[in-house]
């Protein structure tokens, strides 16, 4: 009685397991949708209008949403230290904050993209948009077509694994 509760323990951990890296590829996607989005606005935003920082983030924080509306909200708050404390500093002391379900390569995209904004000029800056938009959107489609063979063969394994396991011990 005590191997099978064991076993199904062993199984529950591998199954939990499972779950919770699925989970963190989904939470990945979906914040790297919302930065897409973000990014999306942001060009218009500075494309159409080109206003001054606070209310081109006040224009982004009522038009995003999840992380990237985290870090927007983040940012518009600490905007009153600017001048104490740069603008890149700010927007890298935000993205740490609320970008960490992006990945490596969308964060340092979306970091270098906080060394441009407000600094250079429009075309400079729209430019910059762009790249760390198209970085962010590839990253987001390798994760869409890796994420459903990933999370089978992720399950399999562990569950596999753990049966392997059980079969040790019984």
């Amino acid at each position: 009685m005590t191997k099978l509760l064991g076993f199904s323990l062993i199984l529950t951990a591998a199954l939990v397991c499972s779950a919770q890296r699925i989970r963190d590829w989904k939470a990945r996607s979906a914040a790297l949708e919302a930065f897409c989005e973000m990014l999306s606005q942001l060009r218009g935003i500075l494309e159409v209008q080109a206003p001054p920082m606070p209310e081109l983030l006040d224009a982004l924080s009522r038009c995003s949403g999840g992380a990237a509306e985290r870090f927007v909200k983040q940012l518009c708050q600490a905007m009153d230290r600017l001048g104490a404390v740069s603008f890149q500093t700010l927007w890298l002391e935000a993205l740490a904050d609320t970008a960490k379900d992006v990945g490596e390569d969308a964060r340092h995209a979306l970091e270098t993209l906080g060394s441009v904004l407000g600094r250079y000029d429009l075309d400079t800056q729209l430019s910059a948009v762009d790249a760390c938009l198209r970085v962010l959107r590839r990253q987001q489609e390798q994760l869409r077509e890796k994420a459903p063979q990933s999370g089978r063969l992720t399950l399999g394994i562990m569950l596999s694994a753990a049966a392997l396991l059980g079969i040790l011990l019984m």
